[in-house]
């Protein structure tokens, strides 16, 4: 049996690597942020800039452009996984990074049921600029919805979707990715989503086959045309949706509002009983899934 000193360290190095080595699903759709010795994470934009103003010849000056900024707020939440286990099943170096390796996992899977049930929460989460005054997006929307306004009470002014209600299909998709490449910032400008391609579509595992066969197929449809959606979306992105596992959503990971606030590093630690006959094992992470208050980069389908 391993020292109490070499029992941690293996057990320690072993979670070490199995979070390097690990491949979360989170990280795929979402930003990860690392926010470390904060009790809440805030992240807020501005919406600055507009399109340009005509400047002749003769003028004076020109009008000023109105500019907001909005930010919200994420309380951060401690997980902790713990085992206590006779010492008698520890016996070799073997088992302390097992151990280790499957704190690790569990570790992530933590985090990455935090980020999905926050996605599938944006169906019914007020918007963080709901209301009906300049810089919002109109009374009583959802983070995700239809309708959403941009330049509200200004000149351009305009309105955007980014929830549609329909099961994944070759249609379904398309409008998706339509919605995605006409999303404009608030200032109305178009902010060119997709359009390099890059984007990822997440699944629950009852859509993986359709999604697999959407995305990756070089033909699509009866009429075997070239397929829109090879080349636009990269990833997909399969996960078993708490919620609904109809449900599936199109983001941009490089622009998508939404992700994970990662506070203290995830850890991991063991000792031994004062009795001498266990172990324990504790795992620890500290994250919050987070929104950004604007939300363009993400369309989802809420599927009844």
């Amino acid at each position: 049996m391993a020292s109490a000193t070499n029992a941690q360290r293996i057990v320690q190095f072993s979670f070490a690597q199995g979070l390097a080595e690990a491949q979360g699903m989170a990280a795929k759709c979402g930003r990860i942020v690392p926010s470390p010795g904060t009790g809440d994470f805030r992240v807020g934009n501005g919406a600055f800039g507009g399109l340009g103003q005509t400047l002749t010849g003769t003028a004076t000056s020109v009008s000023n452009s109105d500019w907001f900024t909005y930010e919200t707020s994420h309380a951060m939440v401690t997980k902790v996984i713990k085992h206590v286990v006779p010492a008698k099943t520890m016996v070799n170096d073997y088992a302390f990074q097992n151990a280790g390796a499957q704190l690790a996992a569990s570790a992530i899977a933590t985090m990455d049921k935090g980020f999905f049930d926050g996605l599938e929460g944006l169906f019914s989460a007020a918007h963080p600029r709901v209301g009906t005054g300049a810089g919002q997006v109109g009374s009583s929307k959802k983070y995700l919805d239809t309708g959403l306004a941009y330049c509200q009470g200004e000149s351009g002014a305009g309105t955007q979707d980014s929830l549609l209600t329909s099961a994944l299909d070759e249609a379904a998709l398309n409008t998706a990715i339509k919605l995605l490449l006409n999303q404009r910032n608030d200032r109305g400008i178009p902010m060119h989503i997709g359009t390099s391609g890059g984007l990822c579509l997440a699944v629950a595992p009852k859509n993986a086959q359709v999604a697999h066969e959407l995305v990756k197929s070089q033909l699509s449809g009866s009429d075997y045309a070239s397929n829109f959606v090879n080349g636009i979306i990269s990833d997909i992105c399969v996960y078993p949706f708490t919620t609904d596992d109809d449900d599936w959503f199109l983001c941009s990971p490089s622009v998508c509002p939404v992700g994970l606030a990662v506070g203290s590093d995830p850890t991991a630690r063991i000792s031994m009983t004062t009795d001498g006959l266990f172990y324990e094992l504790v795992a620890e992470v500290q994250y919050t899934f987070w929104k950004s208050p604007y939300s363009y980069g993400i369309v989802g389908s809420n599927v009844a």
